[in-house]
């Protein structure tokens, strides 16, 4: 299976549910370089199993300093979780 029936079948997979689709989507949409090529992107837009959402959606993860790329690799780093830490030191001392 190559990264374009990848994406048919995570489509298929996450139709209608978008956090889905974007969890799909930080597999192959990485900060510095994609698994998909451009001619992949171009045949997934131009497909029909895409929903409109899933099409915009990919067309704008796969351009660079979009605020949608910029959410799709800010799922691949780790949660900053001072805040809850300091939240949960804030009631244990209470």
């Amino acid at each position: 299976m190559d990264w374009y029936d990848y994406m048919i079948n995570a489509s298929e997979q996450s139709r209608f549910n978008a956090g889905h689709w974007f969890r799909y989507l930080r597999k192959v949409i990485f900060e510095d370089h994609s698994h998909l090529t451009d001619e992949d992107v171009e045949r997934l837009l131009n497909s029909q199993e895409l929903t409109n959402f899933q099409k915009v959606s990919l067309k704008y993860a796969v351009q660079k300093h979009t605020p949608t790329h910029e959410y799709v690799i800010s799922l691949n780093k780790p949660a900053k979780l001072s805040n809850v830490q300091k939240m949960m030191e804030k009631y244990k001392h209470g």
